[in-house]
């Protein structure tokens, strides 16, 4: 009974994994996506560059350094799942795939917070500004940051599936440890 819940636990963490992979894409796919157009069809934003915060340059690259991570450890995953059902994993691979699950937990944190402290920061002064004559602007800004918050919330689903992969490897490492001193 005992291998076939270590196997559960290992194939929740592969899912979670295969998810998180999913999502943080989108995450990215959102972000670089977004686009200020105004009426005369003239897309400023990758032009001048100048609405592209760079917190949201950094939400981007912690989607894909989780993105990287994450793909790196599928396959320790998958070796896991396939040992497990003979014996216990080996200490040094729970260790490292622990260690790597933290620090991916940690970037994609960072990029959490980076994302929706700036763009929150940039839509209060958007609307505490005066835009008397360039109603349309405000609004335009306002819908660009709003739709920049989408891939925020992602990368946040993608760091939550992040800390429960950790809490999976965590448990993991505690319990082979605990196994082979009982032997």
């Amino acid at each position: 009974m005992e291998v076939s819940r270590r196997t559960m636990w290992i194939s929740s963490g592969l899912l979670a994994r295969l998810l998180m992979m999913a999502v943080l894409l989108m995450s990215v796919r959102f972000i670089l996506d977004n686009r200020l157009i105004y009426e005369d069809d003239v897309d400023y934003s990758g032009n001048l560059g100048v609405f592209k915060l760079q917190s949201h340059t950094y939400v981007v690259a912690s989607a894909i350094v989780g993105t990287a991570g994450n793909l790196l450890q599928i396959p320790v995953a998958i070796y896991m799942q396939c040992k497990s059902k003979k014996t216990t994993p080996s200490a040094m691979i729970l260790d490292t795939s622990m260690h790597a699950d933290i620090a991916i937990s940690v970037v994609l944190a960072s990029g959490v917070g980076a994302g929706f402290g700036a763009t929150n920061d940039v839509m209060r002064l958007i609307r505490a500004g005066k835009w008397e004559f360039l109603q349309q602007v405000e609004q335009d800004l306002l819908s660009y940051y709003k739709r920049a918050i989408l891939g925020v919330i992602f990368l946040l689903i993608g760091m939550l599936l992040s800390l429960c992969v950790t809490v999976v490897s965590a448990r993991l490492r505690a319990r082979a440890i605990n196994d082979s001193e009982a032997v």
